[in-house]
């Protein structure tokens, strides 16, 4: 789980090449699959990004302190401050490490309209609008489905076995490592709200030996559509949820579920 020297030397070298601006440095750096999803929400992918980088809501990241796992061929890295976090999920390819998401999320900007969760709810919990093309992916999702629905029926116990223990989700309201998560969980159970998970409208998953990278997109029971990058690892059979980034699309429309 301790990142390889090459992996970290590799998320350097971007960081600083990113701050350049420097799109050829970069685009050496990136997977064909690449997307960046801003900290308003927008998406941007490789060929946009050999054209022109946007500018970085952390610099060169000078002096802050790195959180780095790595699962054999993925790893994700993030790093924080001042309310606004990045994350960066590598995969290795044979010609070394590539960047698959680079995803923002700013604590600063303005609340996006948001309504009350459902008490229940079949989307994410038991029917998905995703196929699964391997075993992996089905059993991978069917890891995160009883997770969601731990959420939904207050199930604190439950959800912290589908959690690696360095979990961590960052969005516009929330930063909660794993034990965080489950006070939440706890004080939901005590007060019965409504807690379904938004539904998921897309997904895209990548699947690697001890690993899945998914992209997704939520939508609200009422708001805004959400992004959300994730990264699974497979450890003793078990799929586990270890990071969860989620940013609210600004040009999204306003929709009620």
């Amino acid at each position: 789980m301790t990142p390889a020297p090459d992996l970290i030397a590799a998320d350097r070298a971007l960081v600083s090449a990113f701050a350049k601006g420097d799109t050829v440095a970069v685009a050496a750096m990136l997977d064909d699959d690449m997307n960046l999803v801003d900290s308003h929400g927008r998406v941007l992918h490789k060929p946009q990004l050999k054209q022109r980088l946007p500018a970085s809501p952390l610099g060169d990241e000078a002096g802050m302190k790195l959180a780095a796992f790595q699962y054999a061929d993925v790893a994700h890295v993030s790093v924080e401050r001042d309310k606004v976090f990045i994350l960066r999920i590598w995969v290795k390819r044979a010609g070394g490490w590539r960047l698959m998401v680079w995803h923002e999320v700013s604590q600063k900007l303005p609340p996006a309209p948001r309504g009350t969760p459902r008490k229940e709810w079949d989307n994410p919990c038991y029917t998905l609008p995703y196929k699964p093309k391997t075993d992996d992916e089905r059993d991978c999702l069917t890891s995160w489905q009883e997770l969601e629905i731990a959420v939904m029926h207050h199930e604190p116990d439950v959800w912290a076995a589908h959690c690696a223990d360095e979990f961590m989700v960052a969005g516009a309201a929330r930063r909660h490592s794993k034990a965080d998560r489950l006070a939440v969980l706890e004080e939901q159970k005590r007060t019965d709200v409504n807690s379904a998970p938004a539904p998921l409208v897309a997904a895209r998953l990548y699947g690697f030996k001890e690993a899945m990278v998914m992209s997704c997109e939520h939508q609200p029971f009422h708001g805004k559509l959400n992004r959300v990058s994730r990264v699974f690892v497979k450890r003793g059979g078990q799929w586990l949820m270890a990071v969860s980034f989620q940013t609210v699309d600004e040009d999204a429309p306003v929709v009620t579920v």
